[in-house]
């Protein structure tokens, strides 16, 4: 019953990330697999390498991290899948 919450943090991380160029982000939810209302965001980097060293001193980052304070009032579990593009 949280997944609104959430969606509208993801979608504020994605306004500040655009801004400061982190990269494309998605943010969708799935109403049909096997846990309804999973919210998942995607993210479109040049590299792994690249996200895994964001600086968070970089700007905007703090804009970020006060955008998900508490995130964890509204998540049940969640996990990182990481994906190369193969084609």
């Amino acid at each position: 019953g949280k997944v609104r919450p959430m969606v509208d943090k993801f979608k504020k991380m994605r306004e500040i990330g655009e801004k400061v160029g982190l990269g494309k982000m998605r943010v969708m939810t799935d109403v049909s697999a096997e846990r309804f209302w999973t919210v998942v965001t995607e993210f479109e980097v040049e590299t792994v390498d690249a996200f895994m060293k964001m600086d968070m001193n970089a700007p905007g980052m703090k804009e970020m991290m006060d955008v998900m304070k508490d995130y964890h009032d509204f998540v049940d579990h969640g996990r990182r899948e990481i994906y190369t593009i193969e084609s």
